[in-house]
């Protein structure tokens, strides 16, 4: 394996279930443990693989470890919440040290921010007969995981509060509804600045899935860059080829590079590991940076 960040990889621009950057294990709110979401993307047909949790690097090591011994190529990351003229916005932080004090020091008050804003989404579902909600969400997750809204989508669809996690998520968790809190995040420079003085690449995290018009996802795309940013997800799951070409424009208009990311948490329709991943020709792929490394 090469040191310079390309691991022996080929040159090619387009393959699917090759790169995924953007994935999740039980550390935040996915459904498997880092070994087991290491093992699962080899499955898939993945070659490099992303850890990237809520507001967590606890499971890099573990997914390391893994990568291994399965001779699996993972990148250490983490995918961080931010606010954003009042949206909740995600980056992704890609190749990051995760010991860095700076990224240390902001896991923890996100870890505290997220504890608080879980508890209140408990004792909103309390009130609407899910007794002891917290508990139980917090008992399914792995010991000492960042609660997301996702865990409490699996919690109630586990005791059937509706046919699917999306059903749940957005019948009780969605903005507007019985159980949604607001969250108090950090503001986008601070959390790209974190993720830079980690050594990492500060990647803009589907740019397209937030509740934005064209012309407020390309200000936060022009703010973004302005703080510091170096990519942003042009390429991930139940995407149009025309939206993906669109999205690589916009990075190559704003000196962005291009990453592909499935956001993966659990296997669900048209969602899965490594699926339909390609940057589209005349996009700078994430990997070309001279920051992005392979731990094995």
């Amino acid at each position: 394996m090469d040191n310079d960040g390309n691991s022996g990889l080929d040159d090619v621009h387009l393959w699917p279930m090759r790169y995924d950057l953007h994935s999740h294990s039980k550390a935040s709110d996915g459904h498997y443990t880092p070994e087991e979401l290491v093992a699962l993307a080899q499955k898939k047909g993945v070659e490099v693989l992303a850890l990237t949790d809520h507001d967590t690097s606890a499971g890099v090591s573990q997914a390391v470890a893994a990568g291994r011994k399965l001779r699996m190529h993972v990148v250490s990351g983490i995918e961080l919440s931010c606010l954003w003229h009042g949206n909740q916005i995600h980056i992704v932080g890609l190749s990051i040290n995760c010991g860095a004090p700076e990224l240390q020091a902001l896991e923890k008050s996100q870890a505290e921010k997220r504890d608080a804003r879980a508890r209140e989404i408990g004792m909103r579902l309390e009130k609407h007969g899910f007794k002891d909600a917290y508990e139980n969400t917090k008992a399914m997750a792995a010991p000492g995981a960042s609660i997301t809204r996702g865990n409490y989508s699996s919690y109630l669809f586990k005791v059937g509060a509706g046919p699917t996690e999306e059903y749940c998520f957005s019948h009780y968790l969605d903005k507007g509804k019985p159980a949604y809190v607001a969250p108090v995040w950090p503001d986008l420079e601070t959390i790209v600045k974190t993720v830079l003085a980690a050594g990492g690449i500060p990647v803009l995290a589907h740019p397209s899935r937030y509740q934005l018009n064209n012309n407020w996802v390309l200000r936060l795309v022009r703010d973004f860059k302005n703080c510091g940013g170096e990519a942003m997800e042009v390429s991930s799951a139940m995407q149009s080829f025309s939206e993906r070409e669109l999205l690589t424009k916009i990075a190559n208009k704003h000196e962005l590079l291009c990453s592909c990311g499935s956001d993966f948490h659990h296997e669900k329709t048209n969602l899965d590991l490594g699926i339909d991943l390609s940057i589209p020709e005349g996009g700078t792929p994430v990997w070309k940076s001279p920051k992005f490394r392979l731990e094995c």
